[in-house]
């Protein structure tokens, strides 16, 4: 199910959807509640309970406010875009306008951040590495992003 099919899981004939489209969000919230929730085993088996348990309990609020912003009645624009779970195309046109934002500060904070990195902390070669990659696939995916919607149209 795409976030543009504000519609139930499921079928014209009832049958139940498999795959994220069972969860009845939107995919970006499907992958991020697994995460959340692959996050917590791996807190609880390797770190300490209390970890897990709290990004176990982030896994559920943020599946709780995906349901709600898609399903509530009354619920805000702000609110559906916060939550990734926008209804018609104005949501739509909010959810692109402040995801173009995030990309310019992405792109131009990783490479401010990793220019004063440069400077400050020449002696940290992994903390380097880390943010010459971050910044180079930052800036090389935003590119991409840019070629391939402008030849959509």
């Amino acid at each position: 199910m795409s976030t543009r099919d504000p519609q139930p899981s499921g079928d014209a004939a009832g049958r139940r959807s498999t795959g994220l489209s069972a969860l009845r969000v939107s995919p970006f919230n499907a992958v991020f509640t697994l995460m959340f929730l692959a996050g917590s085993v791996l807190f609880w088996i390797y770190d300490t309970w209390l970890t897990g348990l709290v990004f176990l309990v982030a896994a559920a609020v943020q599946y709780g406010m995906a349901l709600v912003a898609r399903r509530g009645r009354g619920v805000s624009d702000i609110w559906r875009a916060s939550a990734f779970e926008p209804r018609d195309e104005r949501d739509r046109a909010i959810l692109l306008r402040s995801s173009a934002l995030v990309g310019y500060a992405a792109g131009i904070g990783s490479m401010v951040l990793f220019l004063a990195c440069l400077l400050l902390f020449r002696d940290q070669e992994i903390l380097l590495s880390v943010l010459a990659a971050q910044a180079i696939v930052v800036n090389v995916l935003w590119g991409v992003s840019i070629l391939v919607m402008t030849l959509r149209g």
